[in-house]
């Protein structure tokens, strides 16, 4: 029950005192402040207008107090980053029905709703009168996404949506180890951000809240986790493109972070060279690959990966569904697939979304019910091993057709991935001015201490692929960037290209590195 979360959340706050609750790059605050600022957003929040809170900020903690704020009294909240361009900002908080602004400071705004500014606020002893509206199927909080169209979609996380998470995902992160600090890098905005705070807060323990201006300074990143010896760093959660970033820093390991033994890596596929990488540097570290759309509330596959699943051959398996959810591989006319057919996935279950908002989006053709229980077609292209482990092949919207063929880019990525001196490989459709796919690009970046050179890498490919849908371009790229989520940024990707010409057929590919990654 939501209730219990509350009042659990309620309790852990009240009774936190000097612990360690959210640490910054410039602050630390305990659950006894944290309760204290809390209470003084609830104070004017019982002043604002009923209806939805927008939250605005970036890490602030009086921004995480506000979402915990609004938890408590039982208003649902949307975060928009303050990095967010006005415009956008205005479409979600109409999308989301906001009705009132809690801005951490006078960022650019909205004109047409009141705002709360909340480092204006006093603080206040908590009480935390708690709300009464926690209907299970009212909304706890609305993510937006772009999708294919860069109109922002809301997807509204229900309470009973995310209690479904909850059950299951909590005593997992408990069991690692009680008092340590959970790494977020995430934006709020994000569902990888609430993935981090609800559970890792209601446990009683730390967030450390990782500054998107290190993003490509891992070194940064490490001194903020090493600073404080009473929040040493115990779980991660992250894409892939953030850790193969940290990776590039040889203080990424057990030596300087010892307690870190659980990572949970999600939001791309995963690259098995950098499981080896990681069991490498932490070798007492658990190490799952997660996978979980937005629309069924942040995770619902994790698999322990092992050595040999590491080195495997192909994509890298996810496993069977955790918590409640199901699954299922369907062809084109929605039946089933036999194991080790390709098909789409469906995910179905409690942690499943009703809908999109607005609710007459055409992507809500995604969502449906069977038997009563909310079912989601993902996009994604993927099989069952025979263990019943599922297997992610890419997205069905990143099937191309070139020159008549019908191309898979994430296959060509792994066929690159797969030549000795490659690191990670990523395919880009080349389009005219019209929109039509005329060739692919092949973005490379080498293995530490390697020279990649193209002549041996288009080789290695021409053997594996005919030669109409071999990538007509090559770029060597020292880090490939990454976006406020920890992404792949392949808008700053593309807008670099240019930068980065290979030179000849026979010599290595030069090693320039990457400029505009977002910070």
């Amino acid at each position: 029950m939501f209730e219990t979360f509350i009042a659990e959340l309620r309790e852990t706050l009240l009774a936190g005192g000097a612990r360690q609750a959210l640490i910054t790059s410039d602050r630390t605050v305990s659950f006894g402040e944290l309760a204290g600022r809390v209470e003084g957003i609830l104070e004017a929040l019982g002043k604002m207008p009923e209806g939805l809170s927008m939250i605005v900020g970036h890490k602030e903690p009086d921004c995480i107090a506000a979402m915990v704020a609004c938890a408590i009294a039982g208003r649902p909240f949307t975060f928009a980053d303050r990095a967010t361009p006005r415009d956008r900002m205005q479409q979600i908080a109409i999308t989301a029905g906001a009705s009132h602004i809690l801005a951490y400071g006078q960022e650019t705004l909205p004109e047409t709703l009141p705002v709360l500014t909340l480092k204006d606020l006093p603080t206040r002893r908590p009480r935390f009168d708690i709300g009464t509206s926690h209907r299970p199927e009212g909304t706890f909080y609305v993510i937006f996404t772009s999708g294919s169209t860069g109109t922002p979609k809301g997807v509204p996380i229900s309470r009973s949506n995310y209690m479904a998470l909850h059950r299951w995902y909590t005593p997992l992160l408990a069991a690692v180890r009680p008092e340590g600090a959970h790494v977020n890098h995430a934006s709020m905005a994000f569902d990888m951000g609430m993935f981090d705070l609800w559970p890792t807060l209601s446990l009683g323990r730390p967030v450390q809240l990782l500054n998107h201006a290190n993003n490509i300074m891992p070194r940064n990143n490490i001194r903020h986790l090493t600073r404080d010896e009473g929040a040493s760093v115990a779980s991660w959660a992250s894409t892939p493109s953030l850790l193969q970033l940290m990776c590039t820093d040889p203080q990424f390991c057990a030596g300087y972070l010892p307690d870190l033994r659980f990572f949970v890596i999600g939001g791309e596929m995963l690259p098995g060279a950098l499981v080896q990488e990681l069991q490498k540097r932490f070798p007492l570290a658990q190490i799952l690959n997660g996978y979980g759309p937005s629309e069924a509330t942040c995770a619902t596959h994790l698999y322990p990966i092992s050595q040999a699943d590491a080195r495997a051959d192909g994509p890298m398996k996810i496993g069977p569904a955790v918590g409640e959810t199901q699954m299922q591989i369907v062809d084109h006319a929605g039946c089933e697939v036999r194991a080790g057919e390709e098909g789409e996935l469906v995910l179905l279950g409690p942690q499943v979304i009703s809908h999109y908002l607005p609710q007459d989006h055409p992507a809500n053709m995604a969502l449906s019910q069977q038997g009563g229980v909310n079912c989601y077609h993902t996009g994604d292209r993927a099989r069952l091993d025979a263990d019943g482990n599922l297997v992610l092949l890419g997205r069905i919207d990143r099937q191309v057709k070139l020159l008549g063929n019908r191309v898979e880019l994430n296959e060509i990525e792994r066929i690159a991935e797969d030549y000795p001196s490659v690191c990670r490989a990523v395919c880009l459709p080349q389009k005219d001015a019209a929109g039509r796919i005329t060739g692919l690009q092949l973005f490379v970046e080498p293995s530490a201490g390697q020279t990649c050179r193209r002549d041996g890498l288009l080789a290695h490919m021409g053997r594996q692929l005919s030669a109409q849908v071999l990538p007509r371009e090559l770029r060597l790229v020292s880090q490939f960037p990454i976006t406020r989520n920890g992404k792949l940024d392949t808008q700053a990707l593309l807008a670099g290209a240019a930068d980065l010409p290979v030179s000849s057929a026979s010599e290595p590919l030069a090693r320039n590195p990457l400029m505009g990654a977002t910070p």
